[in-house]
């Protein structure tokens, strides 16, 4: 039930920015799309438990700051450095095509609440039947919910195939391993506070070195001085 009510908040969603977009003549915006997702999800969650919001995350739960989350931004970062190198330094499959403050705004805080309120918050709580049965990974639960609201989230990003093709496979695998480690953190601390810093580090590490590199590319062009 948790996967067909997101799906339907997720169709819904997009349908609003659609519809938005066509009022306004332009093409589907995010923040819309995501606003819309956020606003759905929390109307279901009031609807299923008549405002216990700490029964879908909306809270500390037993979540305390480790400065060890910090190290999440090390995934996408390097893989996106591997991938610059790859290009020869030419971010050229950057799907937001966002200024700096754009990309802040709608990628690193925007998306990141409103996906985890959806898939971690509503979705993962509504499968919590599931929740006690799973595998272990380094002495961690991974259970089907978390398996689940994943596969969710990485669903979530099959709307970059029709920007980026192929190119964006990797993407949403990474999604999909992105939405483990969250559910795996949600699940153990009762809270969406971590699975969205988790969120915001890993869309920060996979923007950082592409607003670099260009930069960086113009820099090593520039002829020596004296030549």
């Amino acid at each position: 039930m948790g996967a067909w009510v997101g799906a339907a908040i997720a169709v819904g969603s997009l349908a609003l920015s659609m519809s938005w977009g066509r009022i306004r003549r332009r093409k589907p915006d995010s923040l819309v799309t995501h606003f819309a997702m956020a606003g759905l999800a929390i109307v279901a969650m009031y609807l299923a438990s008549g405002g216990r919001w700490s029964e879908f995350g909306l809270g500390l739960g037993s979540f305390h700051w480790n400065p060890s989350l910090l190290l999440w931004v090390l995934p996408t970062a390097i893989l996106t450095i591997m991938q610059l190198a790859a290009s020869r330094g030419r971010p050229s499959n950057d799907p937001h095509q966002l200024g700096p403050v754009q990309t802040v705004l709608r990628v690193w805080i925007v998306a990141s609440i409103a996906e985890e309120v959806l898939t971690r918050g509503l979705i993962q709580r509504l499968l919590a039947p599931l929740s006690t049965t799973g595998f272990r990974v380094a002495g961690e639960l991974v259970s089907v919910s978390v398996l689940v609201a994943a596969l969710a989230f990485a669903g979530l990003h099959l709307v970059l195939v029709r920007k980026m093709g192929a190119k964006a496979a990797p993407v949403i695998v990474l999604a999909f391993l992105l939405g483990c480690v969250a559910g795996v953190y949600r699940q153990a601390t009762g809270s969406l506070i971590p699975a969205v810093i988790v969120h915001m580090l890993f869309n920060i590490g996979g923007t950082i070195p592409m607003w670099l590199a260009p930069r960086r590319a113009r820099s090593q062009s520039k002829p020596a001085a004296g030549t």
